[in-house]
């Protein structure tokens, strides 16, 4: 399903909320440069889509939103921080493992597919990319037995699309050029900010 979310505290309290109810999950980055404002209206705009696609998938999908009321403060940059990544990468995708019992994000479990701004203002080019990635997705899944073997399944499966000789939807996409990338195991990983969040979480999965 959709999970929006107004900042990072929120991040924190909804993660922990959906603990052991995911395989994986997702979040759509990008930060308030001019450039990136188009992806801040996609995701404002097809906040149902998308929660339509992830409920498919069988993922729970995180995405900021500006909520009426809410403190909004994009947390898309303090959680590429979480996994080693710059903000130099955004916009993009995220696919990452539940945390640990202690609350703690598994740095190491995670794919990252960055994105292209100017592709999110023809639907035409965004909506096969989400449709075939989200069913990506939900293959991975359904033909593994844990988070991590889903990851390793989406990432083997993308490098194998890149070798597809089709101009459709994700494939064509990640055929396009090199600004795919997938990361796996960071070498330089903010230790402190993961220790931290750790701790927040498992706060509010004890109910602190």
């Amino acid at each position: 399903m959709d999970v929006p979310v107004s900042n990072f505290d929120d991040f924190q309290t909804k993660l922990a909320q959906l603990q052991g109810k995911s395989v994986i999950f997702g979040f759509l980055l990008y930060d308030s440069r001019p450039s990136q404002q188009v992806v801040d209206r996609f995701a404002q705009e097809q906040a149902v889509w998308i929660g339509e696609l992830a409920f498919g998938a069988g993922i729970n999908f995180f995405f900021p939103f500006k909520s009426e009321g809410s403190d909004f403060q994009n947390p898309s940059v303090e959680i590429m921080r979480l996994f080693g990544l710059g903000p130099g990468r955004l916009p993009g995708i995220i696919l990452f493992s539940p945390p640990q019992a202690d609350g703690k994000i598994r740095q190491d479990h995670f794919v990252y597919l960055p994105l292209e701004e100017q592709d999110f203002n023809d639907p035409s080019v965004f909506e096969p990319i989400f449709i075939d990635l989200f069913e990506l997705i939900r293959t991975g899944i359904e033909q593994t037995a844990t988070s991590y073997e889903a990851l390793l399944y989406i990432k083997n499966e993308v490098r194998k699309l890149r070798r597809r000789k089709t101009q459709r939807g994700f494939a064509a996409y990640i055929r396009k050029g090199a600004h795919i990338v997938l990361v796996e195991f960071p070498k330089a990983l903010s230790e402190s900010f993961a220790e931290g969040l750790g701790k927040a979480l498992g706060e509010r999965i004890a109910g602190y």
